[in-house]
Order: structure tokens, then C-alpha cells, then sequence
């Protein structure tokens, strides 16, 4: 067909300028993919590291408003002694677990605890119906139930889940205290009742420990039945929260100048506190502050965990890792590492070794991991708190 004078025959692309082109779009979006993969790390990132600083804070508070409210004498003249307690001992793996009385301010606050104990003349204990008398006992949830008189204390206990490599954070309050067979002389006596007699055991994987504990106490299982041998104290515990690697109580000892600085060593703080001793020693009850060490475990793409590759005996200053991706820096003040239930301090770190340590750190007890334990650290937060009273 002849052309028409005057117009032009249309063009299409060569197959070179497809090829430049097709290529030119590859590159932007790799480039695009690059950049919001980039993005959504960034972003998993900043919503993990918030998801731990949300739990350090939200414990940090609990466990200050606690802290803040020890009593270091009965508050009454004629008040039982038993109610004078301060404790930081060691459970079966070796983790501090902090028991004290604080002030109950639920006398202030509710109906319940301005109640507790008032009866009407004539009403005799355990007469019910009318001659009924308050009785039960405050253990946190309860604060519309009639209770006994609560003497204005609260027992408070702060401890790990009672399994050697769990990351859970108890937390469990009763109300009146009791001298004998108490929330906190239960748990001292089962710390005592399951302490290893051989230091270098680690206790914690295939020992009864933990099924005696659940049984006992009913932590963590979901139909939480009550104990005979402990009915008051199996639903007291809560948890706080998870992830938790390690909570680090240290005390500051003014007695006789024993601590002069919070670095550790000689002169620095102590990190176990047994009130009866120190009282029969003529001590004072209570450390003038305490500093709280609480490193949380972030979730992925942050998470610091690897398993060992190798046996870490006591004495052994190295830990074998399948990566330390993640772990802190050897330049952080708090460049701790948990394996089970001890904490290690470290000052050296390549892609699979963690070195320098300092075993049984943060008031843990140094014993031996075999090959598979895990090893997990964290983000870390300190807080000092100046006890109200001191003496």
C-alpha cells in the first residue's frame, strides 16, 4: 500500500532499548525492596526494643513502690516480732529472691482494709451469720472481701518461675503477716528445702524441683489447685513479666563502712541480706539503698540468644556460642549473659566466644552448664532507691 505524502511511519522499541529498560526496572526495584525491607526492620527493631523498655519500666515501678514502703521495725509497739523482715536469698538455681514487709496502703484505699478487724461487740471469731468476723486473709485480688485485721502490713515476695531457664517474673503480697508458716517463711524454707548440697550441681533440668514447687504452690499451671500442705499460699503469686533475665538486687551496707561504692569487690555492694543474723549481731536491719539491676530479653530481629556448643564448667572464663549476634558490647556497663539460672559479667566478645567473665555476677551462683545450655542476655536498666527508713 503506497505511503500518503506527508505522514510517518509509526516506530516500535528494538529489542535493545526493552532490555535497557526491563533492566533499569530491575534495578529500582530491587533498590524499592532493599529500602523497605531496610524499613521493616527498623521498624520490628524500634517495636521490640519498646516492648522491653515498656515491661523494665512498668516492673520498675512495682517493684519501687514496694521498696519504698519497707518497714524496718513492727508498726505497732506490741506488734508481733515476726513482722520485722527484710531477706535477699538465693532459690534451688541459684537467683536472688527478695522477700520484705512494706506498709499495706489498702487500709487507706478500700472499704476492705478499713474494715479489716473491726467487729461489732459480742461477734465471736468463726461464730458466722451474724456474729460473723472478718477472716480471710488479703493476698492482692480480694479487696472486697472481709478480712483480718492486717496489723497495717503486707508480706511481699519477688522471685523467678521456679524452673532453671524460665524468663518469668513472680510477684505475690499476703495480708495479716504470720511469724511462722508466713508467705515469706514458706518461700525461705522451700529455698532451703531444695538448695543443692553440692555447689557445683546445677540443679534445674532434670531434677523434682520444679514439679514440687507446682505441686506446692500451684505457679503457673492453669488449674492452680490449692495445696493442703500450703492452702493460703498456691494463688499468691502473679506474673510480673516475661522475658525477664535477670532482676539484680545490691545493698548498700553502712554498717561499720562496709560499703563504700557500688562497683563490685571488696568495698561494694552486698547482694544477699539475712535480717535475723544481722539483728542478732546487733547490725542494722536494713541497707541505707539498694541498687536494682533488671535486664529484659527483646524479642527478634534484637533477640541475644544462642545455645553453647560446649561444656562451661565452674572456672571456666569463656563461653562457646554458636553466634553472639546481638549480644551487648563489651564497652556496656551492664554486658551480662544468663546461662540457666547464672548470671556472668563478660569484657570479651567475637562472632562465637564471650570471654573475660566474671562468674556468678548479680548475686547468682556459679555452677556447671553442659553442652545445649542456652545463653540469653538483654537490654539492661539500673535504679537506685534511698529506703525511707534506713535504721
Amino acid at each position: 500500500m503506497p505511503r500518503i505524502p506527508g505522514t510517518r511511519r509509526a516506530r516500535g522499541f528494538t529489542l535493545i532499548e526493552l532490555m535497557v529498560a526491563i533492566g533499569i526496572l530491575m534495578v529500582l526495584g530491587v533498590m524499592i525492596i532493599g529500602f523497605l525491607r531496610g524499613a521493616l526492620t527498623m521498624n520490628r527493631t524500634g517495636t521490640a526494643r519498646g516492648k522491653a523498655y515498656e515491661a523494665a519500666q512498668t516492673t520498675l515501678r512495682m517493684l519501687q513502690d514496694d521498696l519504698e514502703q519497707v518497714i524496718a521495725k513492727p508498726p505497732h509497739a506490741h506488734g508481733p516480732q515476726g513482722d520485722l523482715s527484710f531477706s535477699i536469698q538465693q532459690d534451688p538455681w541459684g537467683r536472688q529472691m527478695l522477700c520484705f514487709m512494706r506498709a499495706w496502703g489498702e487500709e487507706q484505699s478500700s472499704l476492705a482494709g478499713y474494715d479489716s478487724g473491726r467487729a461489732a461487740p459480742g461477734q465471736r471469731i468463726g461464730s458466722g451469720g451474724p456474729g460473723r468476723t472478718w477472716s480471710s486473709d488479703f493476698q492482692g485480688r480480694n479487696v472486697e472481701d472481709t478480712m483480718r485485721a492486717s496489723r497495717g502490713n503486707l508480706e511481699v515476695v519477688w522471685m523467678m518461675e521456679p524452673v532453671g531457664a524460665s524468663l518469668r517474673l513472680y510477684r505475690a503480697e499476703r495480708s495479716p503477716p504470720q511469724a511462722n508458716g508466713g508467705l515469706i517463711d514458706s518461700m525461705l524454707n522451700w529455698a532451703a528445702r531444695y538448695r543443692p548440697n553440692n555447689p557445683r550441681l546445677a540443679v534445674g533440668y532434670d531434677d523434682p524441683v520444679p514439679g514440687a514447687f507446682l505441686r506446692e504452690y500451684g505457679l503457673g499451671t492453669p488449674a492452680r489447685a490449692a495445696s493442703p500442705a500450703n492452702p493460703a499460699i498456691w494463688s499468691q503469686f502473679d506474673l510480673v513479666a516475661e522475658n525477664v533475665v535477670c532482676l539484680g538486687i545490691e545493698c548498700w551496707d553502712d554498717w561499720q563502712g562496709r560499703t563504700t561504692t557500688w562497683l563490685s569487690g571488696r568495698d561494694g555492694p552486698v547482694t544477699s541480706w539475712a535480717l535475723g543474723q544481722r539483728l542478732n549481731a546487733g547490725q542494722y536491719p536494713l541497707p541505707s539503698a539498694i541498687r536494682i539491676t533488671l535486664i529484659v530479653a527483646a524479642d527478634d530481629p534484637i533477640r541475644a540468644e544462642s545455645p553453647l556448643v560446649g561444656e562451661a564448667n565452674r572456672g571456666d572464663t569463656s563461653l562457646f556460642l554458636d553466634g553472639t549476634d546481638n549480644f551487648p558490647d563489651v564497652t556496656s556497663p551492664l554486658a551480662f549473659v544468663r546461662v540457666n539460672g547464672e548470671m556472668m559479667g563478660f569484657a570479651g566478645k567475637s562472632s562465637t566466644t564471650i570471654g573475660s567473665l566474671a562468674r556468678g555476677a548479680l548475686g547468682t551462683r556459679e555452677v556447671d552448664h553442659p553442652k545445649g545450655s542456652v545463653a540469653v542476655a538483654g537490654i539492661g536498666f539500673q535504679r537506685i532507691i534511698q529506703f525511707p527508713v534506713s535504721r
